[in-house]
């Protein structure tokens, strides 16, 4: 079991990825990840052993970059296809992570939720990429309008966006621009469609949106 997360780096194509944890014991090590995904159920983390122990998150992370081979070569990491395939594409219930997202953005108030909330109780979902999911249900259809900026999707509304800052660690500490996570809810002529989840400096992300904790997750 890891303690604190402290540092992390994901691979560009965001199948892989190195974490560095703060041991109880006051001491440092690191642990490599790689997304793994299976019909009828959502994608998850499977993690390999852990490493050595370290003084320093710095010392951890160092000897990631040095050992583990795509932070080593990360050109050649990119270039060549990856060793994850892609995300499935198939229907699937919706997951226990994904659901609880999904509700806490169906927190706010807005018109249109009680309809939004009878198409949740039968939705289904899809991986769009790496984050994004695209969603189907029944029940009624929901009159939404959009809470911020127009979607310029045809025929679709974004009730309810939220964000938060894609930061860990020590970060959190210094002063600096917030890199931000988007969690936009799509309803397209009256059904739930999409579920979009972004970085909006295109980089990857770091804190998985399904593993963030959810009172971090603000609204627009």
């Amino acid at each position: 079991m890891f303690d604190e997360l402290t540092m992390r780096v994901v691979r560009d194509d965001n199948t892989r990825r190195v974490s560095v944890y703060l041991r109880s014991d006051g001491k440092y090590e690191y642990a490599e990840e790689v997304i793994s995904e299976w019909d009828d159920s959502p994608p998850s983390w499977v993690g390999q052993p852990p490493s050595g122990i370290f003084a320093s998150a710095k010392d951890a992370m160092a000897e990631a970059r040095q050992t583990i081979e795509w932070m080593r070569y990360p050109s050649k990491a990119n270039d060549r296809p990856t060793d994850v395939g892609k995300p499935l594409r198939s229907w699937r219930p919706i997951g226990v992570a994904e659901h609880a997202l999904l509700m806490h953005l169906l927190r706010q108030e807005f018109q249109g939720r009680t309809e939004i909330l009878e198409q949740v109780k039968s939705i289904e979902v899809m991986r769009v990429g790496r984050w994004s999911l695209v969603l189907r249900s029944q029940g009624p259809r929901a009159d939404v309008k959009d809470s911020d900026a127009p979607s310029p999707r045809p025929n679709d509304r974004i009730p309810v966006e939220g964000f938060y800052d894609d930061v860990i660690g020590e970060t959190k500490r210094l002063a600096r621009i917030a890199v931000l996570v988007r969690i936009a809810l799509h309803v397209t002529d009256g059904k739930l469609s999409e579920l979009e989840i972004y970085k909006e400096n295109g980089k990857p992300i770091l804190i998985d949106p399904y593993e963030i904790d959810l009172s971090r997750v603000h609204f627009y």
